[in-house]
């Protein structure tokens, strides 16, 4: 259960006081009254917690590692007077086996008179709660969920509503009933029965590694996951799924690092942020969420694939938002100090971006944002200082951008209480790409009377416009792209010409052709690991199975070629060796897929290390020492190998050095008669790493005798190791 760490590490890294860092673990085979070790690990994650909080209050790192299984329970952790900022870490082993589910088995169905029908016993009597705020529909307010086989099963709000892969929860009754067709009783049912499944308050210096979280029930507007009132906080490589309101939540935090989850179909939102400071958000995916909502009626105000509220200094990188049933990701009032960088926005119902009320600046750049199926692409009101650069927005319902804020809303800065005015004014648009197809998918769309303050206070440029309809830009009447120039005194250089048919930069057809669906969504998440001196490993993701290749050199004419990997894969990783030390590689990837569609990463580099040899040779094999004369014994022994090369071997002669050679031989001369001597054999390289010692050779110079020839060699001493 603790592994020894020496102390100064953490007193001069950290500060802590301990010398001991603490592991415990958990497995779904354990028993809570174990010791938490590898061989005897707890039951429970909550088990595990409680013995945490005894070494965090000893200021002891922590990290409670959980074994694959599926832990049905609820987590909770709350910080209080005696806790510390000693490290606590949550992981699974290995990473994505962990889950921590809202849902029990529920067995032992018994069959209804009706054909199809089941039922169970069901005493979560949760009722309807209720308005949301906007209209919506008893579906969209509910909690229960049933799965069978991993898959969720259509909720009906009434008996006699119940079909084929339905169910319906009888309160009055006390029952559950499920609908199908096949035997639930041969079947793996979960119905979801806890809400707020983990939930850590007022700690810092928390990580969250590879866990699965799913099936909370926790009410509409409520998180499975919930982070409040914490500081240096990671989550990745985390999954948030079906839940039946949101994901995950952080509030009134800092320094939150959240990476490589996936935030998916979950009943409302995928993820929410509320009030919180340096924000890094990237390599994720936040989509298909707003089921329940979307059943109910309910896409308004408080749904979205992720809805970030007050956030002050945020890097969103490499996100994917697809088909959610509500915004893609909304930016709510009150934020500041934002960039967007690589988001995909694809198909979600109510703006693939939503900005509203926000002061700035944010920045929109290497986006893609298309396919919005009832209204808008960047759909902004009331906020200032946007600029969007190198992206492409096409086939967005209504409008690919739709500002708004002619009248004047109030916001006050959460961290200095200053009140701030925000109109829609101080926008930059350079070097995008912007289509539609008829007055329905309008160009700029400025959903307010007036705009006299957004016209004048716009810089624009570089952009590429299309529309099969010319009066498209809509501000003040809908006007041509000519009018749209003389009016915003903007776009000298930008053009309106279909941009299938233009002349593209590699990556600007990469955007278009995921806006256009002929390629997959996903760019290329392009990692380098393990650098040496002449070798790296370059990973990527891809969204659908394809092959491997890396192009390389020391220009940006690359001029080398990794060896193709046909295996179809959505996880790359190529080794590339034989490099340079100290050089600065450029490189590229490119992945292709069976119908021949291909995408190719931006350039990139990586510098490769200077030589280091810490690697010692081999100890030299079999040495022998052979007796010639009273003064002379001979030395031989095998060759020794290293990673780079043998330079040389090193006698010793009774525990000391007596010389170097650069033969696997060597005459000791100039010795006593009649005395024993022992030797061993170092072996050395050209970074002056010294081998271990061979093992000992021992022998015994003759007797001299004078006016007799010399003896015939004796006591031959073989070592072989």
């Amino acid at each position: 259960m603790i592994r020894i760490i020496l102390p100064f590490v953490f007193v001069l890294l950290f500060g802590w006081s301990t010398a001991y860092a603490v592991d415990i673990y958990v497995s779904v085979t354990g028993n809570d009254s174990n010791s938490g070790t590898v061989s005897l690990p707890l039951r429970t994650v909550q088990r595990a917690v409680e013995v945490a909080k005894t070494h965090n209050a000893n200021n002891q790192p922590v990290t409670i590692t959980l074994f694959e299984g599926t832990y049905r329970e609820a987590v909770e952790w709350s910080g209080s007077g005696s806790t510390t900022d000693a490290p606590i870490v949550f992981q699974a082993s290995p990473l994505g086996s962990a889950i921590i589910s809202g849902s029990d088995v529920f067995t032992n169905w018994v069959a209804e008179p009706q054909p199809n029908l089941y039922s169970h016993l069901w005493k979560n009597n949760w009722g309807v709660p209720g308005s949301l705020g906007e209209p919506s529909g008893e579906v969209a307010r509910r909690r229960e969920m049933v799965f069978i086989n991993g898959k969720l099963w259509t909720q009906a709000t009434s008996f006699n509503a119940l079909t084929d892969n339905s169910f319906y929860v009888d309160e009055t009754a006390d029952k559950l009933y499920i609908q199908t067709t096949s035997n639930p009783n041969e079947s793996r049912v979960e119905v979801g029965v806890r809400k707020g499944i983990f939930v850590i308050r007022w700690l810092k210096n928390v990580t969250v590694k590879g866990i699965v979280f799913q099936h909370d029930t926790t009410p509409a507007d409520k998180w499975a996951v919930l982070f409040s009132g914490v500081g240096n906080v990671l989550v990745e490589d985390c999954d948030f799924l079906w839940n039946t309101w949101g994901g995950l939540r952080f509030e009134s935090s800092d320094d939150v690092t959240i990476r490589r989850i996936k935030a998916n179909h979950n009943g409302g939102k995928g993820t929410e942020v509320f009030r919180t400071r340096n924000l890094l958000f990237e390599d994720s995916e936040i989509s298909y969420n707003n089921w329940r909502g979307f059943a109910g009626g309910f896409t308004g105000w408080s749904v979205a694939g992720s809805k970030h509220v007050r956030i002050h200094g945020a890097v969103y990188r490499n996100l994917i938002a697809i088909d959610n049933k509500a915004r893609g990701f909304w930016l709510d009032f009150d934020s500041q100090d934002i960039v967007f960088d690589g988001l995909i926005a694809l198909g979600n119902m109510e703006g693939g971006l939503g900005v509203e009320a926000n002061q700035g600046p944010i920045t929109i750049r290497n986006s893609v944002i298309c396919n919005t199926t009832v209204f808008g692409g960047i759909l902004a009101s009331n906020s200032e200082n946007i600029t969007l650069e190198n992206s492409v927005l096409g086939h967005n319902k209504t409008g690919q951008i739709r500002p708004r804020g002619s009248s004047g809303r109030s916001v006050n800065n959460w961290e200095t209480g200053e009140v701030i005015d925000l109109f829609s004014q101080n926008w930059t648009a350079n070097n995008n790409i912007i289509f539609g197809s008829g007055k329905n998918e309008l160009l700029w769309y400025y959903a307010d009377s007036g705009g006299d303050l957004f016209l004048s206070t716009y810089q624009g440029d570089n952009n590429i416009y299309w529309n099969t309809s010319p009066d498209v830009f809509r501000i003040q009447g809908d006007n041509t792209f000519s009018v749209w120039q003389q009016i915003t005194g903007q776009e000298q250089n930008s053009v309106f010409t279909d941009p299938t048919t233009a002349n593209l930069t590699v990556e600007q057809q990469r955007k278009l052709d995921i806006c256009l669906g002929l390629i997959p969504p996903t760019p290329p998440a392009v990692a380098v690991d393990a650098i040496t001196h002449d070798s790296v490993e370059i990973t990527w993701t891809t969204s659908d199975p394809t092959n491997s290749r890396v192009e390389y050199g020391p220009t940006v004419s690359y001029g080398s070629t990794s060896a193709l990997d046909p295996s179809l894969v959505s996880v790359h990783r190529v080794l590339i060796t034989g490099l340079s030390p100290e050089t600065t590689y450029h490189f590229r990837v490119i992945s292709n897929n069976p119908s021949g569609s291909s995408f190719i990463s931006e350039d990139s580099t990586f510098t490769t290390t200077q030589f280091t040899d810490n690697s010692p040779p081999l100890a030299p094999p079999v040495l022998t020492a052979i007796v010639i004369s009273s003064s002379q014994i001979n030395l031989s022994w095998g060759a020794s190998t290293d990673n780079v090369g043998v330079t040389g071997y090193r006698i010793y002669r009774d525990g000391s050095a007596i010389t170097t050679t650069g033969d696997t031989f060597y005459s000791d001369t100039g010795l006593a008669q009649s005395t024993r001597y022992t030797y061993t054999v170092t072996a050395l390289d050209a970074a002056g790493n010294e081998s271990a010692h061979s093992t000992q050779a021992e022998a015994t110079t003759n007797i001299d005798s004078p006016g007799l020839p010399p003896e015939a060699p004796s006591n031959l001493e073989v070592n072989v190791p």
